[in-house]
């Protein structure tokens, strides 16, 4: 009676170590370039100076700037007035705790005057080593900003 019972718990155990690890794997984060070529450049919202976002995900920095590379924080934000997707690349700066509350009393937005006009043509961020952008994605380099609601 007792081999059935061990062979059972055996495979369930060899079963949860597979998944565990399995899981595991994909949520591996790696330092990756990103080529900016095949994607567009977002445009922002022609009502204002600001755009308003709401960030969907955040990938943060995982190295200091250096005088060799750059590094970038990335968010995936929707924008509110279009609901279009747009990934926001930061370049060598400190996450902002608006950033990561998902309390409604903070709108994050991109000011026009936080937009460079030059930007580079890759950009290195620290993502799941599953992570793509898809191929009609559109970016932007931007600093974000806040703005809180009453």
């Amino acid at each position: 009676m007792k081999a059935p019972y061990a062979k059972a718990y055996l495979t369930t155990i060899l079963s949860i170590i597979i998944f565990v690890v399995g899981c595991n794997n994909k949520n591996t984060i790696a330092k990756t370039t990103i080529l900016l070529a095949p994607f567009s450049r977002a445009t922002l919202d022609t009502s204002g100076t600001d755009t308003q976002l709401k960030i969907l995900k955040v990938y943060p920095a995982k190295m200091e700037c250096n005088a060799t590379e750059k590094y970038a924080n990335l968010y995936i934000c929707k924008k509110l007035i279009t609901g279009d997707t747009i990934y926001v690349f930061e370049e060598c700066e400190k996450i902002p705790d608006f950033a990561l509350d998902t309390s409604a009393d903070h709108i994050p937005i991109i000011d026009k005057d936080d937009v460079p006009i030059l930007f580079p043509n890759t950009v290195i961020i620290f993502v799941p080593t599953t992570f793509e952008m898809p191929h009609n994605a559109k970016y932007l380099f931007a600093k974000l900003s806040n703005i809180r609601e009453s």
